[in-house]
């Protein structure tokens, strides 16, 4: 894949997720229509869909990146930052809802998930790890697996994140979510006197 310039990056981000949205699954020709970028062009910077749907996907990622380190970095506990790491991360679920329901499995069926799943760890498994690290060393948590414990956090939070998304009538309530979630998460991993 090479990387295209930033105006055609626009197009196609903004393309790929109304078309994902919609409940399509997404061709290349959908995709050149949709965006008035000739196949060639598309080909010329992807090998297929698949090259497609991964840059979407790590596009995705690395918007939320910033906002998910700044969580994990910030000042107080471990406890603390990490309840605003799983905030923010929840919050970047519910703003990108295709990223959060629908491209997961897209990128496993088109055989780029390797890829993209070494971006997620880098931006959402990372921070996570570090401060569960953090937390058991300073007694904070309990947590005898660092490795089961972050697999266990994400999960939870896309699950719950999938299934509000999914099933609620309405927007979902990113803050409320997220708050909730956190409680509930954090409270888990707490060290019992």
């Amino acid at each position: 894949m090479k990387t295209p310039p930033k105006a055609l990056a626009e197009r196609l981000i903004a393309a790929f997720s109304e078309l994902c949205e919609s409940g399509s699954d997404v061709s290349i020709d959908e995709i050149a229509a949709s965006t008035q970028i000739p196949r060639a062009t598309l080909y010329y910077y992807f090998s297929g869909k698949e090259d497609l749907v991964a840059f979407f996907v790590n596009d995705k990622l690395s918007r939320v990146a910033t906002a998910i380190a700044k969580a994990a970095a910030g000042e107080g506990s471990p406890s603390h930052r990490l309840g605003n790491a799983v905030k923010s991360i929840v919050a970047a679920m519910i703003e990108q809802p295709v990223l959060c329901i629908e491209l997961p499995e897209a990128v496993k069926k088109a055989g780029q998930f390797a890829e993209v799943a070494a971006n997620a760890d880098r931006v959402v498994m990372a921070p996570m790890r570090e401060l569960l690290i953090e937390g058991r060393a300073t007694g904070e948590f309990n947590v005898p697996d660092i490795a089961v414990a972050t697999q266990a956090l994400a999960g939870a939070m896309m699950h719950t994140t999938r299934t509000h998304l999914v099933m609620s009538e309405g927007p979902v309530d990113a803050e409320l979510l997220g708050e909730q979630l956190a409680a509930t998460l954090i409270d888990g991993l707490r060290s019992r006197s």
